[in-house]
């Protein structure tokens, strides 16, 4: 998960009523909660540094549909991390009403992220690759 979608939940969270909360995405994992004072934090304070997110492109939906990250179910995915990509390489498929749009490397680069899983429902804008 980047820091600017965790950010947007911590926001979130504090305009709601919700006491408590745990996001999982992926391998990460975050529990936050309302402190006495009504702030929003982690449960636990981290003991080391945060890292800064990885400069890079990302790539995003162009529109709503679901995810195909391999040409047909069963084969090989596209790409897979650190699957050095060249500019219109096929990254995935977005299908919409039986429409199958490719998902193309806007430039060379290597595959950093991969920020969806095989079947998901995406929105336009919605980030689906990271590139470096």
């Amino acid at each position: 998960m980047d820091v600017d979608r965790l950010q947007a939940i911590i926001d979130w969270m504090r305009k709601s009523p919700v006491e408590e909360l745990e996001v999982a995405d992926g391998g990460f994992r975050v529990r936050l909660a309302r402190r006495p004072d009504g702030t929003v934090g982690s449960s636990k304070e981290p003991t080391a540094p945060v890292p800064a997110p990885a400069a890079g492109e990302e790539i995003a939906a162009p529109s709503y549909g679901i995810v195909h990250l391999a040409s047909t179910p069963g084969s090989a995915p596209f790409v897979t991390l650190g699957t050095e990509v060249s500019a219109g390489q096929t990254l995935c498929i977005i299908e919409a009403m039986k429409v199958f749009t490719p998902i193309e490397a806007g430039r060379g680069g290597t595959v950093t992220a991969i920020l969806i899983e095989d079947g998901a429902e995406v929105s336009a804008g919605l980030p689906l690759f990271r590139l470096d």
